[in-house]
């Protein structure tokens, strides 16, 4: 495919070659004129000094070249035989030998006898090197060169009149207007050429420009959807596809800003109708026992419980909340620091397994080895209590048993935690990770919790670089496979010796 810039060389290639091309169809032409007119029998009579002083230059050049590179004069025998051979003659001689001679013989040995009489050809071998003498007497016209090739002298003697009775005007005429009709082909082909090579270039630099508006006056009407069509190879390639990656990216962007705000709106009003319903609880609960409807201890101890446990439940939530909130601003909020995960998970495990006995739950560690990572204390042990207390919260037999694992493999830590509980079905894995997602679709039991725990999970494993996913365990049961890298000692040992 050629590009813009290869297509300015070559119209600037062809401009420079353009001079070289007309003066070859000039002189192609003028010789094809003066052969055409030798062989048709025609000759050329010089009738002014210009004429002859023309004549002399085209005949000298052709016999001198014929001399100096070893060639037969009679091959440009053709360019001197459109002289008239009555009024003109021409000689050439090397070394006293007559190499070639054309015209009128009688004539031109007089004029050469009287050019000797004269001493003019004794002044040119008088000279070592090359020499010219030329005189003009109109109507005679006489020419002599001498010019040393090989170590040996060569003469040209070219002799004319002009008959008073013989004129080459109606010759000049034609040839006049061969010139004229030359030089308008010539202007012809210098416009016809600068017009195609102007539309060639415009033109493969205009189209792209025009599609890159049309591109842009689609953006302007709101159309991110829209896609430069170009196929060609050349500079505006790159710029094209920037266009359609931009636009692409703006169109992502826009329709993740729409989700997000759907997100949003959905989490406000799952967030007011959680909090909603604990407050229902204990506004209920407190104008009974305002109303003396508890009228007894025992009532009024069992509503003062419930008023406990339902403001438990807006605690939890306003917590997951604040931690939410926290994930959201990031490692400045939650900072990363060195820790065994190992140890860490078994210690958590250890200080609640009493609290979390009581509520039905039996545990299976094994952290045997040392699994460094960066993380951040604070999510670990949340990580760990949510998913915990998840096993907890939707057990339907009497007691839970929870396997946690904790391991190396393949250069990246693993945290496993698997129970036999209820599981999830197949179809709701997937939105586990959804802020306040439940899988009973019951939004008014918020004591089983809020559907914030499996999405505080996977920010703060993201958080930490990590990643989660959730699978059903057989025959029954949900499993947890949480992935994180492994402490970099190679950056930790430099950052440490930058300080």
């Amino acid at each position: 495919m050629m590009t813009i810039r290869k297509s300015l060389i070559v119209s600037h290639i062809v401009v420079c070659i353009l001079p070289f091309l007309m003066t070859f169809f000039v002189l192609a032409s003028a010789f094809g004129g003066l052969y055409l007119y030798a062989a048709s029998g025609n000759h050329v009579i010089a009738e002014s000094g210009f004429q002859f002083n023309v004549m002399t230059q085209i005949l000298r050049t052709a016999v001198f070249h014929s001399l100096r590179h070893h060639e037969s004069l009679s091959r440009y025998a053709w360019v001197m035989e459109i002289t008239d051979p009555v009024a003109t003659y021409v000689a050439v001689e090397r070394e006293g030998t007559l190499l070639y001679s054309y015209g009128n013989e009688k004539k031109g040995r007089e004029d050469l006898d009287m050019l000797r009489k004269k001493g003019a050809l004794d002044r040119l071998d008088g000279r070592d090197g090359n020499g010219i003498y030329s005189v003009t007497d109109e109507p005679d016209y006489r020419f002599a060169e001498k010019e040393i090739i090989g170590d040996r002298p060569c003469y040209l003697y070219i002799m004319a009149h002009h008959p008073e009775a013989r004129t080459d005007g109606a010759i000049e005429k034609a040839v006049r207007a061969v010139i004229r009709f030359i030089l308008a082909v010539l202007f012809a082909f210098i416009l016809g050429t600068s017009y195609f090579l102007s539309r060639f270039i415009i033109g493969r630099i205009l189209m792209p420009l025009k599609e890159l508006e049309r591109g842009a006056e689609e953006v302007r009407k709101g159309n991110l959807a829209v896609q430069l069509d170009y196929h060609r190879n050349d500079e505006f390639t790159p710029a094209i596809e920037t266009f359609n990656v931009m636009t692409w990216r703006l169109k992502q962007s826009l329709e993740e800003k729409e989700q997000d705000e759907e997100r949003r709106k959905e989490l406000i009003a799952s967030i007011s109708h959680d909090i909603r319903t604990p407050l229902t609880s204990i506004k209920a609960y407190v104008e009974g026992l305002l109303d003396h409807v508890a009228s007894t201890p025992a009532m009024q101890e069992r509503y003062l419980q419930v008023i406990r446990r339902k403001a438990d439940v807006l605690e939890r939530l306003v917590e997951q909340l604040l931690l939410l909130t926290k994930m959201d601003i990031g490692e400045k909020a939650l900072p990363t620091e060195s820790l065994d995960l190992s140890r860490v998970v078994s210690q958590f495990v250890e200080e609640n397994r009493l609290n979390w006995g009581r509520n039905g739950a039996d545990f299976h560690i094994e952290a045997k080895e040392a699994v460094k990572v960066e993380g951040n204390l604070l999510l670990l042990e949340r990580v760990v209590e949510n998913l915990v207390s998840n096993s907890i919260r939707y057990k339907t037999e009497e007691r839970v048993h929870i396997d946690i694992e904790v391991k190396k493999k393949d250069g990246r830590a693993f945290l496993s935690l698997s129970d036999d509980g209820p599981g999830v079905p197949e179809e709701a894995l997937g939105r586990l990770k959804e802020a306040f997602f439940r899988t009973d679709k019951a939004r008014s039991r918020t004591d089983k919790g809020s559907g914030l725990g499996l999405s505080i999970v996977a920010r703060a494993v993201h958080l930490m670089k990590g990643r989660v996913t959730f699978s059903g365990r057989k025959p029954h049961g949900l499993k947890v496979d949480i992935v994180l890298p492994l402490e970099d000692i190679h950056e930790k040992k430099d950052t440490d010796c930058g300080r």
